[in-house]
């Protein structure tokens, strides 16, 4: 990559530590009570085999296989003692089970009973349960049904506490997923809105706009993956949420490539991407025509994964080889590709937790796919400053050819082409402005006699008399050897006579301080009433002209500038 992309880079990763330790500060988290996380001494009841002194982390040693649909779970055990604390709660998280509370068997909470009687699909889930003032020592007992086949291994201990105390736990113990999630929304949502109004007239700009919908997705699955919204917000929907989107990851990934990436065999890479999509198609009609849920076809999506992260890296190869793909392009592919390996990781770890070959890994896991889906946002922020950057620089170049084209090469004033531009925009208005027709005086003699280059200083020090006398009040430009001419729009609030009067002492200024030759220039000017109605401005300018000639003929008679230079 090449230096001139490492400042857009840099700023980047600044602006994405800055937002980070922006909101890590400000959701710093002190319990004001004490809490307690409820891992050991439970009494399990599965399937009507009881299991005492169970440690709920470890809950997969006494699973003798793998839960199936309609297996019974009751967890018993006795709540601690944390003194007086107001609005006492358990948090707990359910995984595709109903939920049932009692304390000293009397009713708390339910979740999920009819869903599970009408086979609706019940996700993963947290739930704040309210429990008595003096809960202290008394007995508390969860009742799972589980509603899906292989629903989970591994149980997350129950936190209790005061109910603030446990929502700011909540919210410390995710606060990456939390920033990672909020950062992706924002930055997506923000680009989405600016690169929808340049999405039709910039076609290179489709990428950043497939780039900022894909955010959005990730923002949205990542905070549903980790139930972000279930405590705070109750929803029967959030875990469909997470299939729906992370289904969508693949194929977003398929096209944002072909966008980035010369693709050789296209016929072959749309038939992949074609394939993958189907698949996704197929999981959400089984899931919400059929009710075969999202859940059991979720291996489908992990061979689809695999071999799109096997495409993603053969292409990266394939470019760091050939450099054949644009500085943006690689950089995209770049955050594709470490995007591609966090999920890929992730899913090493999935697959190792749930065979028990590893412990539980929830928190690697989990800054795993964080890592991933920033490193991929840095790239979208490093690649749109990029293109701000590029965009900025033809802008200048644009400048700098159109100045170079409409500007004269000795004083920098606007050449004749402007000039010309300016005339034929004033026929297009109803001003009554002022053409000032300018010719120097005795510029060949002071060519003949001191030789070019004092003839060019004598017209660039005219040139500087010039825009200072009409600065922000005319337009002025060079539009010969030795003719200027100044354009005065509503010309009848100015003095026309007191600004080349001011013109004419500035230059009798400088003929007392560089007295080598005499400067002087002839004048003459006319106004659009002088004219008649359908006068053009070229008619007008020729009236000026004559004007300056007249005036310049009396000089030579009158004055015999000629002979002074």
């Amino acid at each position: 990559m090449s230096k001139k992309f490492l400042p857009p880079v840099i700023c980047s990763l600044i602006i994405l530590i800055l937002i980070y330790l922006l909101i890590s500060n400000g959701m710093a988290f002190t319990a004001e009570y004490p809490m307690a996380e409820m891992d050991d001494g439970w009494t399990i009841t599965l399937n009507g085999g009881v299991h005492k002194d169970v440690t709920l982390t470890r809950f997969s040693e006494i699973i003798d296989g793998t839960l199936e649909r309609g297996d019974n779970i009751v967890m018993t055990t006795t709540l601690p003692d944390l003194g007086d604390i107001p609005f006492p709660v358990i948090l707990f998280k359910s995984r595709y089970t109903t939920l049932t509370v009692y304390v000293d068997d009397q009713y708390f909470f339910d979740f999920g009973s009819e869903m599970y009687a009408e086979n609706k699909f019940l996700g993963k889930s947290y739930h704040f349960i309210t429990l008595p003032h003096d809960f202290a020592g008394r007995k508390l007992k969860l009742e799972m049904r589980v509603s899906e086949n292989d629903a989970f291994r591994n149980l997350n201990p129950p936190i209790i506490g005061s109910q603030p105390d446990v929502e700011g736990d909540f919210i410390h113990r995710h606060l990456p997923i939390i920033a990672t999630g909020m950062f992706l929304m924002v930055f997506g949502l923000s680009f989405l809105c600016i690169t929808m109004f340049f999405v039709s007239s910039v076609p290179d700009i489709r990428a950043f706009l497939l780039g900022s919908l894909f955010c959005i997705n990730l923002a949205l699955w990542i905070m549903s993956y980790y139930s972000i919204v279930s405590p705070f917000i109750r929803s029967k929907n959030e875990t469909q949420l997470e299939y729906f989107t992370m289904y969508l990851i693949v194929p977003y990934c398929y096209l944002f490539l072909y966008l980035v990436q010369k693709i050789e065999n296209k016929r072959l890479y749309l038939t992949a991407a074609l394939l993958t999509t189907g698949i996704t198609i197929a999981q959400y009609t089984l899931h919400y025509v059929f009710g075969i849920h999202m859940k059991v076809t979720l291996p489908m999506y992990h061979i689809a994964g695999a071999f799109g992260f096997g495409v993603i890296t053969y292409y990266l190869i394939r470019n760091i080889r050939k450099k054949d793909i644009s500085e943006s392009g690689m950089i995209q592919m770049l955050g594709m590709f470490v995007f591609g390996l966090a999920q890929f990781i992730h899913l090493g770890i999935y697959y190792l937790t749930k065979k028990q070959y590893i412990p539980n890994a929830n928190f690697l896991s989990m800054m795993i796919l964080d890592v991933g889906c920033l490193f991929f946002v840095l790239c979208q922020l490093a690649n749109y400053l990029v293109f701000i950057t590029s965009a900025y620089a033809q802008r200048q170049e644009y400048a700098s050819l159109t100045h170079l084209a409409y500007a004269d090469g000795l004083t920098n004033l606007p050449n004749r082409a402007r000039a010309d531009k300016i005339l034929e925009d004033l026929e297009k208005t109803n001003l009554d402005y002022c053409i000032i027709s300018i010719d120097i005086n005795g510029l060949k003699t002071v060519n003949d006699e001191f030789g070019h280059p004092s003839g060019d200083k004598y017209i660039k020090d005219f040139a500087k008399v010039l825009t200072t006398t009409f600065d922000g009040v005319g337009f002025c430009a060079r539009i010969g050897g030795d003719e200027f001419l100044v354009v005065l729009e509503e010309s009848s609030v100015k003095d026309v006579d007191a600004l080349l009067g001011r013109m004419n002492s500035a230059l009798n200024v400088m003929n007392a301080l560089y007295s080598e030759y005499r400067r002087s220039v002839a004048t003459g000017y006319a106004f659009r009433h002088e004219c008649p109605e359908n006068a053009t401005s070229h008619e007008v300018y020729l009236l000026a002209d004559q004007r300056m000639y007249e005036l310049k003929r009396k000089m030579h008679e009158e004055l015999g500038i000629h002979n002074r230079l």
